[in-house]
């Protein structure tokens, strides 16, 4: 191959326009194909469909957490969600407690990271959560510092997979949560952990933060969007709802069939592929690290070019998204 190394980003299962009540309910895989899956599009089935094969994963909450809720809050809502795709017994396809044959699944929350960048490097990388945007729509927008380009407004937030693009291993992902204030047009917070009968209406109104990342964690396994309305990885959501952070049986046969029981225990060897490093922002004598760097500490770089990833692997990043879909009803009145 060229040394030039083959990193695409696509936008994928993104707005979601309509539902069509005679397609058959079924979980979706992502793929290294790429292809958009919009609204009721097919769900792609060309390409390698993505996993990880190492399915003893970490994941780190950027120390900035979120303008809306304190850490601890935040924290608690993460790792909720995670457990929720851990938590099911895979012989009676339901989501329980302590299940007696769990998925080959196992997520180990680290200490909070200091990276709001989505990349993967050839060495130093961490599976981040950050929430990107400001309080004020004046103000900091929801964008990847690194990037040029927003991510969409209308999402509650995005995860970017890193992966192989020959084999659809999943060696990185990166979860970009919209801290911005919701308005009429676009998601965004105010973020809570609301009770079990729903968040309260309001004008924007809170939204459940563990809808949205559970949501979220199963394209961070390589799910993509179910056409079951009732299923955690339907496209969208209403704001007031909690109903995403308690998976639906599509998204249980989807966890059970790609990562079925196994051997994993809570000893497994966690460790990102080149190692952990939860600060990609700043070197080791604190001085930032510039998108465009690639001399810089383990964590620096993109992940997209030569300089930072081997020159015989292709990479690929795909973006999921989850819309908010009271925000595209009230656009649309």
């Amino acid at each position: 191959m060229s040394s030039r190394s083959l990193c695409t980003a696509a936008l994928v299962l993104a707005l979601v326009a309509s539902f069509s009540p005679d397609r058959a309910s079924a979980y979706c895989r992502m793929t290294t194909d790429g292809s958009s899956q919009i609204g009721d599009a097919p769900c792609p089935t060309e390409g390698a469909p993505l996993y990880w094969k190492n399915p003893c994963l970490t994941y780190a909450i950027d120390y900035h957490g979120s303008v809306w809720m304190d850490f601890e809050d935040v924290e608690s809502a993460v790792d909720q969600s995670f457990a929720s795709w851990e938590n099911v017994d895979c012989d009676s396809r339901e989501a329980q407690l302590n299940p007696a044959n769990p998925p080959n699944l196992i997520f180990k929350g680290l200490q909070s990271s200091d990276c709001r960048r989505a990349e993967f490097n050839s060495t130093g990388n961490v599976n981040t959560i950050a929430f990107l945007g400001s309080g004020d729509p004046s103000n900091e927008s929801f964008q990847d510092p690194c990037s040029d380009q927003p991510y969409s407004s209308f999402a509650f937030a995005v995860t970017i997979v890193w992966h192989n693009t020959s084999t659809g291993e999943i060696l990185d992902a990166d979860m970009m949560i919209n801290d911005q204030l919701a308005t009429r047009q676009f998601a965004g917070g105010p973020y809570a952990n609301c009770p079990d009968s729903g968040c309260p209406a309001g004008n924007p109104g809170e939204a459940d933060l563990a809808s949205i990342v559970t949501h979220e964690a199963g394209h961070f396994i390589g799910i993509g969007h179910s056409d079951d309305q009732d299923a955690t990885m339907f496209a969208s959501a209403e704001r007031t709802s909690v109903a995403k952070r308690t998976l639906a049986q599509d998204d249980i046969n989807a966890v059970c069939d790609i990562y079925p029981p196994g051997s994993l225990n809570d000893q497994c060897n966690a460790a990102p592929i080149g190692g952990l490093e939860l600060n990609c922002e700043t070197d080791a004598n604190g001085d930032p690290i510039a998108c465009d760097d690639p001399a810089g500490a383990p964590g620096s770089g993109s992940g997209c070019s030569a300089t930072r990833t081997p020159a015989d692997v292709p990479w690929a990043a795909l973006l999921a998204a989850l819309l908010g879909l009271t925000v595209l009803r009230r656009r649309s009145d």
